[in-house]
């Protein structure tokens, strides 16, 4: 009988921290790799404006032509397009000036499309904390194709340097970053 008792207190004990670490589990997921805040509204309009200003000045007949927008988050919010909407990931990375702690991700926007960046919770409670590391993003267009190339720069990241001196490459934690920010497009 006493064993019996032992063994039923074991398993609600069981049950509650497999509940609790579920919910830890759940939240840290949510926390650091799913998009749910509207970070910026990309007006894809202004953009192949801008871009086509800047193509007729610089008479640049071929190639690629690049225009940056300003820094920091300006459209605070949770926004349901985040999790419905479509992405493209070409790329993710790091400069190559070894000084720069600037992580980029590199986005295909279709013509046509609407789009918006989305951020991950982390990557908001970063740059709320310090106002003064910078997020921008690079909107380019290659003559050949109709849609937007679209490059975030996450200037809050500090991982390059304890990457290198734990793991001898700057490169372990990309994965993760390059989650923390995301441009979707409309389907």
């Amino acid at each position: 009988m006493k064993t019996k008792k032992i063994l039923v207190d074991f398993q609600g004990r069981l049950l509650i921290l497999t509940t609790f670490f579920l919910i830890g589990l759940i939240s840290g997921i949510t926390f650091f790799s799913v998009g749910i805040f509207r970070a910026r509204v990309i007006d894809i309009d202004k953009a192949n404006q801008l871009l086509e200003a800047k193509k007729q000045k610089e008479n640049n007949s071929f190639g690629v032509t690049k225009v940056l927008f300003s820094q920091g988050f300006s459209d605070k919010g949770i926004d349901l397009r985040c999790l419905s909407w479509s992405s493209k990931i070409l790329n993710s990375g790091w400069s190559n000036n070894p000084k720069d702690h600037d992580f980029f991700i590199d986005h295909y926007v279709p013509a046509g499309k609407q789009a918006i960046i989305c951020a991950t919770p982390a990557l908001s409670a970063a740059l709320a904390v310090h106002p003064r590391k910078k997020f921008l993003y690079e909107v380019s267009k290659i003559d050949l194709d109709d849609g937007l190339y679209v490059r975030l720069v996450v200037g809050v990241s500090e991982a390059r340097e304890p990457c290198k001196l734990f793991t001898g490459s700057v490169d372990c934690v990309n994965s993760i970053l390059a989650r923390q920010a995301v441009v979707k497009y409309e389907r």
